[in-house]
């Protein structure tokens, strides 16, 4: 099966809209967790002031009221252990795809560097030299302005600046 290779912005912008999905269901979950909490406190303060037979009652409510919560609860942990792998799981993606990137890019500059070593050592410098020496013997006028235009250069180049 072939899968076609995302960007990073692809890849981002996934994880982005998939967290954005798990998160609103985790607080769904969290919402209706607090909502269940603040029924069952409710519940306790409404017992605390009646007789002893209706504490029963609320003290039953309350129970299932906590139950609910626990429930909640076990969802929103569901929920973010699943955007934790959907993430991770986006993250190696991204890792494969930059470790296989660099690779290629590795391979092209030793190839780059193996050309131009075996380029200056095709160079002979020896006679590269004589033939500098005898063109500035044939046109010595030419040599001392060429020196003189890179002398200018290079100190230009290498002057401080401000």
């Amino acid at each position: 099966m072939v899968t076609k290779k995302k960007t990073v912005d692809e890849a981002i912008e996934e994880v982005a809209s998939d967290a954005s999905g798990g998160l609103s269901g985790v607080k769904d979950s969290l919402a209706k967790a607090q909502q269940s909490m603040e029924s069952a406190k409710a519940s306790m303060q409404d017992a605390y002031g009646k007789a002893r037979e209706k504490a029963g009652v609320a003290a039953d409510h309350t129970k299932v009221y906590l139950e609910d919560a626990k429930k909640y609860l076990a969802e929103a942990r569901e929920k973010m252990g699943a955007l934790a792998t959907k993430s991770r799981e986006q993250a190696e993606v991204l890792y494969a795809n930059a470790k296989e990137q660099y690779e290629g890019l590795s391979e092209k500059a030793k190839d780059l560097y193996t050309k131009a070593r075996t380029k200056v050592a095709e160079v002979d410098f020896k006679q590269k030299g004589d033939e500098v020496v005898e063109y500035v013997r044939e046109n010595p006028g030419k040599a001392v302005l060429i020196a003189l235009a890179v002398g200018f250069v290079v100190g230009y180049a290498t002057r401080p600046r401000d």
